[in-house]
């Protein structure tokens, strides 16, 4: 039985794609933090959840599968095609089509991580694959793998200056991802049997307006639930998006996108210190699987 007066984080993410933490560690911190539940949504992969949910057995904690895709969406009413974050909760992570879709997205991701490496060595930045996947500890590497690479060969002082600089989307070194479309994205987590939920709303340079026409356009599609409340959150985006989740029918989810030492000042549970999200916001949620 669930107990709806604690409190869950249904976003983090470990050593299986651009964390700090291993599954267990995130485990044992939200054990440590007082949360009745939490979900491990790693970029693209679910190779940790086994970890992840072993750990939660051991510490008597619930574990949530998840994942987080991304995805490449255009409407009329945005001036250019934006990447978007779908997360997927309560996946049955041994799904033989999100398993394959999984391998292809991260053999793409492989490709796309060549042609950064190479681009960013013309540009004056020298660097191998092999250097990344060593700073990655993988082959799964990200954006914050390059920064971090950069920031240790001296070439920029923090990672913001990578960011900023070289690596975002339409700066020199970016290159860009091959993605599902968003109804792909919905479809594949819920054949696996999860609930697919627009993550971070704020963070793809929309209006409130744009974020609700967004919202709207999702949810014929298949969208069940939205975060709602997020680290970066300010109060009026808070109130605001989930204003624009209440109006469209959405279930409310909510995280604190923890990375341990990749994000700095986030922790899990609690954010930048202000997130206390609901553990009926679990319960909610659980009823929309199989929508």
């Amino acid at each position: 039985m669930i107990n709806k007066l604690g409190f869950t984080d249904l976003h983090t993410h470990s050593t299986f794609s651009d964390g700090t933490d291993s599954p267990e560690t995130i485990v044992e911190k939200a054990k440590k933090a007082g949360l009745s539940s939490v979900a491990l949504t790693d970029h693209d992969c679910v190779y940790g959840i086994d970890q992840f949910v072993a750990a939660g057995k051991k510490y008597g904690i619930e574990t949530i599968s998840g994942i987080e895709l991304a995805s490449y969406f255009s409407a009329p009413f945005i001036e250019r095609t934006k990447e978007i974050h779908i997360v997927g909760l309560f996946i049955d992570s041994g799904n033989s089509a999100l398993l394959d879709k999984t391998r292809q997205i991260l053999n793409d991701r492989v490709e796309r991580n060549k042609k950064m490496t190479k681009r960013l060595t013309e540009l004056g930045f020298p660097m191998t694959y092999d250097e990344l996947r060593e700073v990655a500890g993988r082959d799964s590497c990200s954006r914050t793998h390059y920064a971090l690479l950069m920031v240790k060969k001296g070439y920029v002082k923090d990672k913001k200056e990578a960011f900023a600089k070289y690596i975002s989307s339409g700066m020199p070194g970016y290159v860009p991802r091959i993605l599902p479309t968003p109804k792909e994205c919905i479809e594949l987590i819920k054949n696996a049997g999860g609930v697919p939920v627009l993550a971070h709303s704020t963070l793809y340079g929309l209006t409130f307006e744009q974020i609700d026409l967004m919202a709207e356009s999702l949810r014929k599609i298949g969208m069940e639930a939205m975060e709602v409340m997020y680290s970066t959150y300010t109060a009026e985006q808070e109130a605001k998006v989930t204003a624009i989740a209440k109006k469209h029918g959405y279930a409310f989810s909510g995280g604190s996108d923890y990375h341990g030492l990749n994000k700095a000042g986030i922790y899990i549970g609690i954010g930048k210190g202000n997130l206390k999200i609901p553990e009926s916001f679990v319960y909610d949620l659980k009823l929309r699987r199989g929508n």
